[in-house]
């Protein structure tokens, strides 16, 4: 069953980065919470996505100019709260008591470097995901602890799976996927979290593509699609590409491992009505010809170069 892992707690039902939110989650049956860290002036680890408190708080400045104290004494901006208390500024070591009360695991980024030493000795042995933007700190965190950790990326770098493997990194949080990062990931076991998913659509499809967990603001939306059986997919009932119904296909490559390919012989750049340019392959019948799905199933990092050559025909839709 996939994982649902709350935003920022539960950011869409809460303030962000609090116990409140960690409660909100926890009634949403969430099955981890992420949690922003940064350093407090006096050398404590609190939750606050932001460099400044100005947008989250009633206060200003740097979380890393502040004592703990004077975090302390700020409110939380957020909807539903229900106590002051629930809304000031945590410390990680209280969103990890309250996660282990609730029965719920943490994702936690290191928002800054040089945090490894304080987080390895906060969550040894604890159910927890370790993960940053700053890739070479989850190198160095993996080197002086046991966590596990979970590189985040915002677009999708040559090659994302050789970067978790360099990072020492059980598991990549990717902003954008294709079915080729889920594929070429699981082969070294290595888990997939896409993020921020917000809508059930949206969840579902990276469901079937191989997501083994989503990340959302709202748990309880989210939660409601990871519950449901993933469905298989085949001609009778693919609900994306028209492609399916081509005569005596393969359909192993529901979503094209190699997609965008950009090759020209295969699709072409589109424009939607509001003037966004995507690339579609809605009538690319390449991978799901029975010799190049074979093909593909032992060689995922074949180029469409290698796979048009499988097969004497010039062009394939």
């Amino acid at each position: 069953m996939a994982l649902v892992i709350g935003h920022r707690a539960a950011a869409a039902l809460a303030a962000e980065n609090t116990l409140e939110g960690i409660r909100a989650a926890a009634l949403c049956r969430a099955d981890y919470v992420e949690l922003d860290v940064r350093l407090s002036r006096d050398g404590k680890l609190v939750l606050m996505h932001d460099e400044r408190v100005d947008r989250t708080t009633n206060g200003k400045g740097l979380v890393e100019d502040l004592s703990l104290e004077e975090l302390r004494a700020l409110q939380v901006s957020g909807r539903n709260s229900r106590s002051v208390e629930n809304r000031r500024i945590a410390t990680l070591k209280e969103a990890l008591s309250l996660a282990e009360e609730l029965d719920l695991g943490l994702v936690v980024e290191m928002k800054e470097e040089g945090l490894e030493g304080l987080v390895a000795e906060a969550l040894s042995g604890k159910n927890c995901i370790v993960t940053s933007f700053y890739h070479s700190s989850l190198r160095e965190l993996s080197d002086i602890s046991d966590l596990r950790t979970g590189i985040i990326i915002s677009s999708l770098p040559m090659n994302p799976v050789q970067l978790a493997l360099w990072a020492g990194a059980t598991a990549i949080f990717p902003k954008r996927v294709n079915a080729r990062l889920f594929k070429e990931a699981h082969q070294k076991g290595i888990a997939v979290f896409p993020w921020t998913v917000n809508s059930k659509d949206e969840a579902t499809w990276l469901l079937r593509l191989g997501a083994d967990g989503l990340v959302t603001d709202d748990p309880c939306l989210i939660r409601e699609a990871a519950d449901q059986p993933v469905q298989a997919t085949g001609k009778e009932n693919c609900q994306y590409y028209p492609c399916h119904h081509f005569p005596d296909q393969d359909c192993t490559h529901c979503f094209c491992p190699l997609y965008p390919c950009k090759d020209e012989e295969l699709g072409k750049f589109v424009r939607t009505k509001r003037g966004k340019r995507f690339w579609s392959c809605i009538n690319c019948r390449l991978v799901h010809r029975p010799i190049v799905a074979a093909y593909l199933a032992e060689h995922p990092q074949a180029t469409t170069t290698e796979l048009k050559a499988l097969s004497t025909e010039k062009r394939y839709h």
